[in-house]
Parts: structure tokens; C-alpha cells; sequence
């Protein structure tokens, strides 16, 4: 998880802060829900400086290993996926669901 806001610093008064008008909940197929996001694990969540420094294990990316084999990180879609894509968001698009009504 990214960290988060935990403090203001004494510097940003609360008039810098812009007030957005409240977002009709009606507008929420299912109540208030965002997209499928759940509510964070409190007892995982770290500070940001106990995240390590530096990565080291076999996770690294090394620029190296990518930068001359395309093929490694690079997907070209067959027109047979592009089709599929197309139709899909024809068909989501037609049937005038909003974003946060998608649950899948």
C-alpha cells in the first residue's frame, strides 16, 4: 500500500485546501463503494521509513535485461484481441453503466 497523508505540516493553512461540492451517492449503483477497493489491513500498514532502501532480490528489474528484448515486456495484441477489446467496450459503452457500476 502507498503511504498516506498523516500530517499537515503548520505551513499549509486550511484556506489552500480546496473544497469540492459533495458527489450525489445516487450516483453509486451500489451505495458508496469505490471500484471494488476494500478497506485498508490496519495491522499491515508501515511507516514509509521502515520500507527498504533499495530492492536487491530477484524481484530487480535491471534496465539491461529489458532494454535490447522488447519481447519481454512488450505485448502486441493479435486483431483477434483488439476485436474482443473493441467489442467489449462497445458494449459497455452502449449500455450507459457508469464507471463505478463496473464490478468485474
Amino acid at each position: 500500500m502507498a503511504p498516506g497523508l498523516t500530517s499537515v505540516d503548520s505551513e499549509i493553512s486550511s484556506s489552500s485546501w480546496v473544497t469540492k461540492p459533495q458527489v450525489s451517492r445516487a450516483i453509486f449503483p451500489d451505495g458508496i463503494k469505490t471500484s471494488g477497493q476494500h478497506p485498508p489491513i490496519y495491522h499491515e500498514l508501515r511507516d514509509f521509513q521502515s520500507f527498504p532502501h533499495s530492492i536487491n532480490e530477484p524481484t530487480l528489474w535491471n534496465a539491461e535485461d529489458y532494454r535490447d528484448h522488447p519481447e519481454r515486456w512488450v505485448h502486441r495484441f493479435s486483431q483477434e484481441e483488439l476485436t474482443e477489446l473493441s467489442t467489449a467496450a462497445d458494449s459497455f459503452r452502449d449500455a450507459g453503466t457508469p464507471l463505478t457500476g463496473i464490478t468485474q
